[in-house]
């Protein structure tokens, strides 16, 4: 094997070895975004049983039958999280 050969080599092992470097991050940034992802999820899990458990409560105490909707103060993110609640999630 001559020298050029060899040295062609080492390049190719290089770039083999750098493009598994990039592989690796890239897993990690997946992963990143997927721990991110799940715990937007749970937040939003979160806000609309609350709400969920404030109508409860307001239809329990037959509040909900004499206002409807309108005995619950919904923020317009709220109204838009329970329109689409996977929006804006990549």
């Amino acid at each position: 094997m001559t020298t050029q050969q060899t040295h062609d080599q080492d390049l190719r092992e290089l770039e083999a070895l750098r493009f598994s470097a990039r592989a690796a991050r890239a897993i990690t940034t997946l992963e990143m975004q997927r721990k991110t992802i799940t715990r937007e999820y749970g937040e939003r899990i979160k806000k609309i049983r609350a709400l969920i458990l404030i109508l409860q409560q307001r239809e329990s105490i037959g509040q909900l039958g004499i206002d409807g909707i309108d005995a619950v103060e919904i923020s317009p993110e709220l109204r838009k999280l329970i329109h689409n609640p996977v929006g804006d999630l990549t």
